[in-house]
């Protein structure tokens, strides 16, 4: 394994910067030394690895859209060293041993760090409280991609019985309310899908989610908050933390206009007064991090006739640091709190153990990125084998010119060229 020390780059932590090098060696972040390969990094910035905790990859079956190769390319192409993956797959992972079968098909095929997920169906709670090494348990409270849905006592089984040493994850969506607007509203185009799946639907769940938090006194995370509304109920519940996706933040209900069905997912796009309101929670601390919701579809399954058929999903990984970076360079955010939201936070909240932080003993997973560099990102740059992106189209100023995982150099300049160096990650 090679030492490495970036030279001349400025080191960023979520509570400051400071011009120093970094000594790398070992998959670690050490002391400085002697016989290190020497980077220039002048003029950069030099930040821990981002952390996606929630993505969709696609492995098992679902291979023609994604599969770890491609999605992990994607994530390091992005400056993600580390992410989650979710367990909607085919077969869906609700088993000790779907997950040991995904686990071996991933195992040397990664180019990131990588977390799993198992999910929650109703009826496998001897096989979750049995399971080892799970990053947390996916809960869906309505029928998404995966058809998992769980609702009513099954819905509270979960707080009640799921081991207390793994977190609950919701996908928080009134089933309920989706079902009565679909009778409202027939006739239209995709920007029904967010009157369907409502405002209402998902506070409505998510009320329902803290509340039984609160009765538990157990901790839960709510996965892509849509609305400004949930994001101020969840604030009065200490046992409730949340993420919002980059989608949500960037795009509203105006952008069907140009995206028609490539703008579907689930939760949908929302209001410019929603889209406004999350912000401001990001910017007030109200929301704890940022994380994909990574999900391709292929093109032809996109473009159908119905929109009702297209399936919901976008991707993703890829394209949430330029985002932030962009965001960085308008004044949205300073580069502190995107380190906070998309590196510290996740790591300290979840339990990763050595992510996070650029200091001795934690491990090197690093992220160069150059504040200067604007391109405008186009579909043929996309590194998910989908081969589009809801982003495409517009210029972002802020990119990742390297990365490293485990302390190896996997992407510069925009070409792979590393091995496939991730690992499953522990937590505590």
């Amino acid at each position: 394994m090679k030492k490495y020390v970036l030279k001349g780059g400025e080191v960023v932590t979520d509570l400051g910067s400071e011009l120093r090098d970094l000594y790398l060696a070992d998959g670690k972040v050490v002391e400085a030394g002697d016989g290190f390969e020497e980077i220039d990094c002048t003029g950069k910035l030099i930040l821990p690895g981002i952390i996606d905790i929630h993505v969709h990859f696609r492995e098992p079956g679902g291979e023609a859209k994604e599969d770890w190769e491609s999605a992990s390319r994607s994530a390091v192409f992005g400056g993600v060293t580390t992410v989650c993956d979710m367990p909607n797959n085919n077969p869906a992972i609700l088993s000790r041993e779907n997950l040991e079968m995904k686990r071996a098909l991933i195992s040397g095929r990664s180019y990131a760090n990588y977390g799993l997920y198992i999910g929650y169906n109703g009826k496998n709670i001897d096989e979750i409280n049995a399971a080892e090494g799970i990053f947390g348990v996916k809960v869906y409270c309505a029928h998404s991609t995966g058809n998992m849905g769980v609702e009513g006592d099954y819905l509270e089984e979960a707080f009640k019985e799921i081991r207390r040493d793994v977190r609950l994850f919701f996908h928080s969506e009134d089933e309920h309310i989706i079902d009565e607007n679909k009778s409202k509203f027939t006739y239209g185009g995709v920007e029904l899908h967010s009157k369907i799946r409502s405002d209402e639907a998902a506070l409505s769940m998510t009320k329902k989610l803290c509340e039984l938090a609160a009765k538990y006194e157990r901790p839960i995370h709510i996965c892509h908050v849509s609305t400004e509304a949930e994001v101020d109920l969840i604030d009065q519940y200490e046992w409730v933390t949340c993420e919002v996706a980059p989608h949500h933040l960037v795009l509203s209900t105006d952008d069907y206009g140009h995206l028609g069905t490539y703008g579907k997912m689930n939760p949908p796009l929302r209001d410019a007064k929603n889209v406004f309101g999350l912000w401001k929670a990001v910017k007030s601390g109200m929301v704890q991090l940022i994380a994909t919701d990574h999900a391709p579809h292929l093109s032809e399954e996109k473009e159908v006739d119905d929109w009702r058929d297209a399936p919901s999903g976008v991707p993703g990984v890829e394209m949430l640091l330029p985002i932030f970076l962009n965001v960085v360079n308008d004044d949205g955010l300073t580069i502190q709190e995107v380190v906070s939201l998309c590196s510290k936070a996740p790591a300290e909240l979840f339990g990763m153990k050595g992510k996070g932080r650029l200091e001795v003993g934690f491990d090197a997973d690093v992220v160069v990125v150059d504040m200067d560099l604007e391109r405008e990102f186009k579909n043929e740059d996309v590194q998910s084998k989908c081969g589009w992106s809801p982003y495409a189209g517009t210029v972002y100023k802020g990119w990742p010119v390297m990365t490293f995982v485990n302390g190896e150099l996997v992407f510069k300049d925009g070409e792979i060229v590393g091995e496939k160096v991730g690992k499953e990650i522990l937590v505590s």
